[in-house]
């Protein structure tokens, strides 16, 4: 069995529900071994107005959202993979090419073993540098003799969870850009209906989807103080690549939208100019009727829009945006639920 092959058996949700659950489960089985809950339960409480928060309630939450973040982008990172080459099979009806080359051409969706090594030492990187950025900041962070229990599973986790989430970036926009060339393979666009290119648009906010997501995970940590330079530092490039995951799988078929729309206007303007001498000289009922066509066909070819995105499409995409802030309050509404319980 080939890897392609074996990726395509593997079900990104289970696979990061697996993963996200059996860290959990390790992790919540070590802290009972270690007695970490009496002390977590007898801590103070946490202090919202405090400027950073501190002791073993935060720790414990981090560690939770490191082990959501591992298994969300590690499904997120395969679905992204699994969704571009099922999208060039989709598209055999109006791709240039054969079934077998279709079939070729999606196989080709893929990510360079020298890519991913780069990329995988950019996030190592990352991650070595992050625990220097996030407050309050030990004289050593990666000395174990400055680690609690929580802080080694910080340490541990860390560094790949950075790593996958860089790669999960990285699958983005390979993938997104593949696309796009893959789009002026097109054999032809019909202007009056773009419905053969809807699983262009479809990769695009699925892909923005998956990328928003891991975001809204990370947003979870905004309940502790402290953090907003880790939290920009996430955020901000996971915008970008939010942008990018919508627009690049599309941005070949925008260049062959206005290609075609180019190519039917000078057509359509020649058709014009050839018959508006005779229309000047005789405008007979069947002429005129013949020049309001061609004109009345010109401004529906003018108004078709370059970008195949319906408005739903853009109101999905900002309801996508909105997802960490609503993530951010349901974290804080159960933070409160919680804190009432336990303490």
């Amino acid at each position: 069995m080939t890897t392609n092959s074996l990726l395509q058996r593997i079900s990104p949700l289970w696979l990061g529900i697996g993963i996200s659950s059996i860290l959990l489960v390790i992790f919540f089985v070590a802290e009972t071994i270690l007695g970490r809950w009496d002390a977590l339960l007898a801590g103070d409480d946490f202090d919202p107005l405090a400027q950073v928060s501190t002791g073993i309630l935060r720790d414990v939450r981090l560690s939770i959202v490191h082990c959501l973040l591992v298994g969300y982008v590690t499904g997120a990172f395969l679905q992204t993979l699994r969704s571009g080459q099922r999208t060039v099979l989709e598209l055999q009806g109006v791709l240039d090419c054969t079934p077998t080359e279709c079939a070729e051409l999606a196989a080709s969706v893929r990510l360079s073993t020298r890519g991913l090594f780069l990329v995988g030492l950019a996030g190592l990187a990352m991650a070595i540098v992050t625990p220097y950025m996030a407050p309050p900041v030990p004289d050593a962070p990666w000395h174990p003799s400055s680690w609690n229990a929580e802080i080694t599973w910080h340490r541990i986790i860390g560094p790949p969870m950075v790593i996958m989430i860089m790669l999960h970036a990285y699958a983005v926009v390979v993938v997104s850009t593949r696309l796009s060339s893959i789009a002026r393979r097109l054999s032809r666009i019909d202007l009056l209906d773009q419905a053969p290119l809807a699983p262009f648009t479809r990769l695009g906010l699925n892909n923005a989807l998956l990328v928003i997501g891991g975001l809204s995970i990370s947003s979870l940590i905004l309940i502790e103080t402290g953090l907003g330079t880790v939290t920009l530092m996430i955020g901000v490039p996971v915008f970008v690549v939010a942008v990018i995951a919508l627009l690049y799988p599309v941005r070949g078929v925008h260049d062959r939208i206005v290609q075609t729309k180019d190519a039917e206007l000078t057509t359509i303007n020649a058709a014009i100019s050839e018959r508006r001498a005779s229309f000047l000289e005789n405008a007979s009922g069947d002429r005129r009727g013949e020049m309001a066509d061609l004109v009345a066909y010109r401004r529906l070819v003018e108004e078709v829009p370059e970008w195949p995105f319906t408005t739903s499409n853009y109101a999905r995409f900002v309801l996508y945006l909105m997802i960490p802030a609503a993530s951010w309050g349901l974290g804080v509404v159960a933070e409160e639920l919680v804190g009432r319980v336990l303490f």
